[in-house]
């Protein structure tokens, strides 16, 4: 047996992917307080293009999350076993190159969660960077029933977990979309709002929805021209919560909503998954809410480790449903 890996060889600032390639590493051995997990599915995030374009992982493999097998038990290890279904929350050694994007993965045990019965292979592999980003960054808003929120990215997989949290909650939404042919299915999961930014005036709809107060807080995927549009259309004091980059790496906040003391400040979910008793905690909080059927599960689309350059651009495409996974056998 040997590790099959996808790792970034170099960088290139231009266009990163183009260095990613596929190799054979031996399998890693369990260090005391470790486990090797032998991983079969793992998704591809916007936060694994982060990582790979950011060139933190030369050499090594991204890769934020994923479902596996105990493959081998360290020592000193008591609470997992060989053979057991678990998932490895690789995000905190996705940055130093020890992500899922590989075969095997020797990882502290303390980042290891057991898999419950009722949890499909599929779902697990998907249980962690999308649902625990929605519900902590709902929880951190502390929305009062009835008040709206402002998402952007509304049509993301992570975006369709936020409407349905926020329904569950009783909290309102509204939730900017691209695209008008998203907005139906929005509509569909509970989304109170949507509002087309390509044929919309952002802000007058937004003043409009909330009758000039403002909405409760914010949640920006976008950033760039999108974070100062959910800015203007939160209350006073009101707090947006950046956690993607998907339309650029810097912004501008007009002085008007400085000066009325908006917040705007940035989520990042790796350090939110770098503390064992934070994501053992999370782990017991939001798997009934899974369990229940109240965090939506994208349906996906699988394919083989050596097919990545296909799945990256499937993963990649712009309103693209569902979630791709890289598969191993």
């Amino acid at each position: 047996m040997s590790n099959l890996a996808l790792v970034q060889d170099g960088f290139h600032k231009e266009d990163p992917l183009s260095t990613l390639k596929v190799v054979t590493k031996p399998i890693p051995k369990a260090s005391p307080g470790q486990v090797v997990v032998h991983i079969t599915l793992r998704p591809i995030n916007p936060v694994d293009f982060m990582t790979l374009r950011g060139g933190n992982v030369v050499n090594g493999s991204a890769g934020s999350e994923g479902f596996g097998i105990v493959h081998e038990v360290g020592e000193g290890v008591t609470k997992l076993h060989k053979g057991q279904r678990v998932i490895p929350v690789t995000a905190p050694g996705s940055n130093k190159g020890n992500g899922s994007f590989q075969k095997y993965v020797a990882i502290d045990a303390d980042f290891v969660l057991p898999v419950p019965g009722y949890m499909s292979d599929e779902v697990a592999a998907q249980f962690v960077v999308n649902p625990w980003t929605a519900y902590s960054l709902l929880k951190l808003l502390e929305v009062p029933k009835g008040e709206y929120i402002i998402q952007s990215a509304a049509g993301s997989t992570l975006g369709k977990i936020v409407i349905c949290l926020a329904k569950h909650y009783g909290i309102k939404t509204i939730n900017i979309v691209r695209r008008s042919s998203q907005i139906a299915e929005l509509k569909a999961l509970g989304a109170d709002e949507v509002i087309c930014s390509a044929e919309e005036d952002v802000g007058a709809k937004l003043k409009e929805i909330t009758g000039g107060k403002g909405a409760w807080g914010g949640l920006d995927a976008v950033f760039g021209t999108m974070t100062p549009m959910i800015a203007g259309g939160v209350r006073d004091e009101g707090k947006v919560y950046v956690y993607g980059m998907l339309g650029g790496y810097s912004t501008t906040l007009g002085v008007g909503d400085l000066f009325r003391g908006v917040i705007i400040t940035a989520f990042v979910s790796f350090k939110l998954l770098a503390v064992p008793e934070k994501i053992h905690a999370l782990a017991g909080e939001v798997a009934p809410l899974v369990k229940d059927g109240v965090i939506p599960v994208a349906e996906v689309e699988k394919y083989d480790l050596k097919e990545f350059k296909t799945a990256l651009a499937k993963a990649g495409e712009s309103g693209r449903a569902g979630k791709i996974l890289l598969v191993t056998a």
